[in-house]
């Protein structure tokens, strides 16, 4: 409804954490240049599908709810084919406590910032998106799509808000890993093939080995519109 609104009145739209193959079909394949209408998969879309329930239940319970493998490579092939073109996480840190209830009682929400840039790094190294998509889904199109200034590109003059990875890393995620004051991980007991090994946030070391600089902080955001 809302597509075919915005179709018939020509007026912007972006769609949030798409799940399903029918609403891939919603959304025209190619550039973000151009497009009125957008589209974003979140992270814990591409990386899980039902089967893990039986193993993660209400950890990986999120709204709207991660679906059957069918749908999540649906998702996978409309972000190859340039018809999401984002992605995002909707990190949301619910507590361990709360996440221990039983799957109707546990809030809706999964903590992910922390291992989202190597989950969706499991998509390249499966030979499904290129890193040069992936950089442009992950940082390059979220400051073309919103206008933010200064950011998402490695330029002469802009903030130098960056990642360093180690590409061949294996390892598996352990809760005494865990960053997040709300002390857990869906992906707790994942192996995954990528890891962050520092980070910087406006040119100054964030992020070090396991580390946190607690003295570095962000700036508010600026946009060009």
């Amino acid at each position: 409804m809302e597509e075919e609104l915005a179709k018939r009145h020509d007026t912007r739209l972006h769609v949030l954490h798409l799940t399903t193959a029918r609403e891939m079909e919603l959304f025209d394949a190619g550039p973000l240049e151009g497009k009125r209408i957008t589209a974003e998969a979140c992270v814990h879309h591409l990386f899980f599908d039902d089967r893990d329930y039986a193993l993660k239940g209400s950890f990986i319970k999120c709204n709207p709810a991660i679906k059957g493998r069918e749908e999540r490579d649906a998702i996978r092939q409309a972000l190859v084919e340039d018809r999401i073109d984002v992605i995002g996480t909707d990190h949301a840190p619910h507590t361990l406590e709360e996440k221990l209830n039983t799957y109707f009682k546990a809030p809706a929400g999964l903590p992910l910032v922390q291992w989202a840039l190597p989950m969706v790094l499991e998509l390249h190294h499966d030979h499904l998106i290129s890193l040069e998509q992936l950089v442009d889904k992950t940082a390059h199109a979220p400051a073309r799509l919103f206008g933010i200034k200064e950011r998402g590109y490695l330029r002469e003059g802009y903030w130098a808000d960056l990642a360093l990875l180690d590409l061949n890393s294996h390892y598996r995620v352990e809760r005494e890993a865990v960053l997040y004051k709300c002390g857990w991980s869906p992906l707790e007991g994942s192996r995954l093939r990528s890891r962050v090994v520092t980070t910087f946030v406006n040119g100054q070391v964030a992020y070090h080995e396991g580390r946190v600089n607690e003295a570095v902080r962000g700036r508010r955001l600026e946009f060009d519109r």
